[in-house]
């Protein structure tokens, strides 16, 4: 059996009663689909719009593990299959966009969590030496509320640096700004540093969107 650690994350929002709370259910929130690397299909992530299309056209879109891509071998830590996504030396990032099957109210306080990790092996080529390194250099992981595919509008959650190489279970709370519609997921460098580096996240297993009463 598996075992996970957990964080929590507390944003903006002060006192509130909890109780019976309503759910926004996410397609496809463990990223279950064919194993594939980035760039080797031209269909894309089953539930979830390619950001990088619209942002970094000439970059590839995000892997589904595991396959032995990359030498990453981590097993999912739910279902079969989960997202990697990284940052480059050139300045791309890669993310994913969602819309929700309900909107996200302003100044209602939510919840969700997901499970992120690192793999000790991510080799690919630099995209400014054409050399292959290690994309290993820890990330962060970015969620934003928007009103359609890759609108960032208000960032609900970053993450610690993503630094372990076991999955661990985030928990986070949220209290959006306006009316969102989307979320979009992205892979970010860390703010302790001026330098663009080689770095991924891994992601899985997204629960459901609950609205605190």
């Amino acid at each position: 059996m598996k075992k996970f650690i957990s964080f929590s994350t507390f944003l903006l929002f002060g006192n509130f009663v909890f109780s019976q709370s309503d759910t926004i259910r996410l397609k496809n929130p463990s990223f279950e689909d064919t194993p594939k690397r980035g760039g080797e299909h031209s269909f894309g992530i089953n539930g979830w719009f390619d950001c990088g299309k619209l942002n970094f056209p000439l970059e590839s879109p995000p892997d589904i593990h595991p396959n032995g891509y990359w030498q990453n071998n981590m097993p999912a830590s739910d279902n079969k299959t989960y997202l990697g996504m990284v940052v480059r030396d050139n300045q791309t990032f890669e993310s994913v966009s969602v819309r929700l099957d309900s909107v996200l109210k302003a100044k209602e306080v939510y919840s969700l969590s997901i499970y992120l990790a690192r793999s000790p092996n991510y080799f690919s080529k630099s995209r400014l030496t054409g050399e292959e390194v290690n994309y290993i250099t820890p990330a962060v992981l970015r969620i934003w509320g928007g009103t359609g595919y890759c609108n960032e509008r208000h960032l609900i959650y970053e993450s610690p640096l993503i630094d372990h190489i076991e999955w661990r279970k985030y928990d986070i709370l949220f209290k959006p700004l306006q009316d969102y519609k989307s979320i979009t997921i992205s892979a970010y460098y860390t703010k302790d540093t001026n330098v663009y580096y080689n770095g991924h996240v891994l992601l899985d297993g997204i629960s459901d969107i609950i609205r605190q009463k």
